[in-house]
């Protein structure tokens, strides 16, 4: 398959420390071997307080790498033995995914923006790929409006080719792709979910 050629790429989310993360990767090889309970707690607790303890990479860093999911702080995954008897050790797993992926977000502008700030008549001819809070999830179904995104998603469809990575759909989007996955919600929960990838079926 042909790679996409794109004179420009640009990464944005609301979540700060998301960004903060992305914009240090030459920082990611500094990161320790294993974040203990304490490294853990220590840095939400100063995320909470906003004491400056840490830098807001670090923050980022320990905040989504470091829990179930990349839920942030949602939870420490550290080292544990699963149901069938392996070892894993869900934050290394992470670092090193995201380790391998750098080669990949090269030449990746990234900012801080709600999809709804974006000024979408700059946005013509592009491929918009959007990963938003699955419908439903803990923690964001008072923050995070569903019905208002899809209908942003299906303007911006006139002009430009927008994918979004969700389970379930609204009428006049279509699935292009899915993928059986088991999401680890604690150190003993887990669901089988499908996840999808829809295009607005014009």
């Amino acid at each position: 398959m042909d790679k996409i050629s794109c004179k420009r790429k640009i990464g944005y989310d609301i979540n700060h420390y998301l960004i903060e993360l992305f914009k240090h990767l030459d920082m990611i090889d500094e990161l320790p071997d294993d974040i203990s309970k304490q490294e853990y707690s220590d840095v939400r607790k100063s995320w909470q307080d906003q004491d400056g303890k840490y830098p807001d990479w670090y923050i980022g860093a320990v905040g989504f790498l470091a829990s179930y999911n990349g839920k942030f702080f949602g939870g420490r995954a550290g080292t544990v033995r699963t149901k069938i008897g392996t070892i894993r050790n869900y934050y290394d797993e992470a670092k090193r995914n995201l380790l391998a992926q750098i080669p990949n977000l090269s030449g990746i502008e990234f900012d801080e923006f709600d999809y709804q700030q974006l000024d979408m008549s700059k946005f013509k001819g592009g491929v918009i790929y959007c990963d938003i809070p699955y419908k439903n999830t803990t923690g964001y179904q008072q923050t995070f409006n569903h019905d208002e995104f899809w209908a942003w998603a299906k303007q911006c469809s006139r002009d430009n080719i927008v994918l979004v990575s969700e389970q379930a759909s609204p009428d006049g989007w279509k699935s292009i792709w899915s993928k059986p996955v088991k999401r680890t919600l604690d150190n003993a929960s887990r669901i089988d979910i499908m996840e999808q990838l829809y295009i607005f079926d014009k």
